[in-house]
């Protein structure tokens, strides 16, 4: 079951008993747990930790930092009186997992999200009431919001891509971020970070290899959510990452099956990849095709979500996932997102600039810079050429990618000059410049944690960005993780003797592009006629005449666009979901 949540305080009157029976009959939540002015309404009650007579709860997966991999149920008395003492703090530091928790104490409430942000928190504010919910519809359905668009917002959206905000897209709904607090002190709101990933760069007291201490912590964490699914279904696409999970699930003894997606066009089809990796894991694999009938272009992947991040080709996607979960029992859904991101692939110079920093100039810098010139194909000048721009370089900002593609020219002028916000985008002085890119890699990991599927029935789990693992990984030195020349080394190493041969040498992966592709080709007039004419395009987002010659160019689309035509399609979709009319 996909646990929802609705988590009311009350800063005036308590909603009354005929609110919240009529709120009852229309959803699929029940009040739980009332502590004075906060009321607590939840789907399960199976995945709630009370705390401190009712003064505090976890809402969600918890696990203990060190300790059996085994998700609590409850908190012993010291636990219970560190935590809410630590108004939640505590849980940050000591515990992981998939959780929001709220702590009640005399000076603030406060409402804690954990780090991954497994579990989503969306909040609004309306006279009398303040209000969490693991979707923003049951914002909707309590009443403390409607359906207006901000279309500020979804500009910066389109434009900031992956970029987590505080702010989403619809009027009134706001965001707690994972590893922050929200602090409640009568009717006032302080938002407060918690948990930092620069405090994680350094090794502490780190010994042996790096492999062997990734493959530890993922044996751990994958022995933990173990504990909590019985029968989990992987998304199993045959690149690296997807493939790490299977492996980590066999190793913890779990009883799972496989699937993949398979497509007509070769490049995007990963059977041969994914049948390699089942067979060697001796596990069970499911092969479903695209099918791009299941599109339907007046709706969005994530009407759900608050703000826009589909594609709309997903739709055929979720429908084998569903298929596929619902035939097998499945209890939860585990990716490989974020993989990528965690294990740090990069093809640039950062790494090299970082061990020469480190050690000057030493056989390891040598090494790493051999390393470089075969990841990226460059030639030794070229790669010590960029690194000395690297080391002499004034700007230790951090950037993000901004992607401007098909997007109103004032748009892009307004976006290009607002500045970019998050908290983990403020690096100390001296952090490692790799180390820069990683942070941003990982955030940008962000926005692939929340499924954004909502009718999945089950929660989709992204263990690779547990926080565990993620604290690891930012402590490993950047160069490690393109030695010998291949990128995510350490992963690679790490899983050398489980994963097929041709899995852990392989380069890349597959996309569906191709059969996006061809869904372009054949329904060009009615897309390029919805971009044009839609919401988006009356709201001065979409440049029409960047859109226009796409109608006279079949074929001529790159594969490089179609991925972003899919993105639009799907924020119109949201848009018609989301606004009043």
């Amino acid at each position: 079951m996909r646990l929802s949540y609705l988590l009311l305080v009350c800063v005036g009157n308590h909603p009354s008993d005929h609110d919240v029976n009529e709120f009852c009959s229309r959803s699929d939540l029940a009040l739980r747990h009332q502590e004075g002015n906060v009321l607590l309404f939840t789907n399960d009650p199976d995945d709630i930790i009370t705390v401190a007579n009712g003064r505090g709860f976890v809402i969600g997966k918890l696990f203990r930092a060190r300790g059996p991999g085994q998700q609590l149920k409850a908190l012993s008395y010291d636990d219970e009186l560190a935590v809410m003492e630590s108004g939640g703090c505590r849980l940050v530091n000591e515990f992981w997992g998939n959780f929001v928790a709220i702590a009640i104490n005399r000076n603030a409430i406060n409402v804690v999200r954990e780090p991954s942000g497994g579990l989503p928190c969306y909040w609004s504010q309306t006279g009398c009431v303040i209000a969490f919910s693991s979707d923003a519809e049951i914002l909707v359905d309590w009443g403390v919001v409607g359906r207006s668009v901000d279309w500020k917002s979804v500009s910066r959206f389109l434009y900031h891509h992956q970029l987590p905000s505080e702010h989403t897209a619809v009027e009134g709904i706001m965001q707690l971020l994972p590893g922050s607090a929200l602090s409640i002190v009568g009717s006032k709101v302080v938002a407060t970070p918690l948990w930092n990933p620069w405090n994680h760069i350094e090794p502490n007291g780190a010994s042996g290899p790096s492999s062997d201490r990734l493959l530890g912590v993922l044996g751990s964490t994958f022995s933990a959510w173990r504990s909590s699914f019985s029968r989990p279904l992987v998304g199993l696409s045959g690149g690296l990452d997807s493939s790490i999970v299977a492996a980590c699930l066999a190793g913890a003894g779990s009883d799972f099956v496989c699937t993949t997606l398979t497509t007509a066009d070769t490049t995007g089809n990963e059977t041969e990849y994914a049948r390699a990796v089942s067979a060697a894991l001796g596990a069970e694999l499911i092969e479903m095709p695209y099918i791009d009938r299941l599109i339907d272009l007046d709706r969005s992947v994530a009407e759900g979500i608050p703000f826009p991040c589909g594609k709309s080709h997903e739709q055929a996607y979720n429908h084998a996932i569903r298929e596929a979960a619902s035939t097998q029992n499945a209890d939860a859904f585990f990716v490989g997102a974020g993989g990528d991101n965690v294990f740090y692939l990069t093809h640039s110079a950062r790494p090299l600039a970082d061990r020469f920093r480190k050690e000057g100039l030493s056989p390891g810098v040598m090494n790493t810079l051999r390393d470089i010139c075969q990841i990226t194909g460059a030639g030794v000048g070229e790669a010590l050429i960029e690194t000395v721009r690297l080391l002499f370089s004034r700007s230790k900002k951090m950037r993000w990618s901004a992607v401007s593609d098909y997007l109103h020219p004032d748009v892009i002028a307004d976006e290009r000059g607002r500045a970019v916000e998050h908290p983990w985008l403020s690096p100390p002085r001296d952090a490692p410049l790799a180390k820069l890119g990683h942070v941003a890699m990982i955030l940008q990991a962000m926005n692939h944690v929340e499924h954004r599927d909502k009718q999945l029935a089950m929660p989709m789990i992204s263990p690779l960005l547990s926080q565990p693992v993620v604290e690891l990984c930012l402590s490993i030195p950047s160069w490690e993780s393109c030695e010998g020349g291949v990128d995510r080394s350490v992963a690679r190493r790490a899983f050398a003797s489980v994963l097929p041969r041709e899995v852990i040498e392989r380069a890349g992966k597959g996309s569906p592009d191709g059969f996006i592709a061809q869904f372009i080709d054949r329904h060009r007039s009615q897309i390029i006629d919805r971009l044009c004419e839609g919401r988006l395009a009356g709201h001065g987002i979409i440049d029409r005449s960047a859109i226009e010659p796409l109608r006279r160019s079949s074929g001529g689309n790159g594969l490089n666009d179609c991925p972003r035509i899919m993105a639009l399609l799907d924020a119109e979709a949201w848009s018609a979901h989301w606004s009043r009319a």
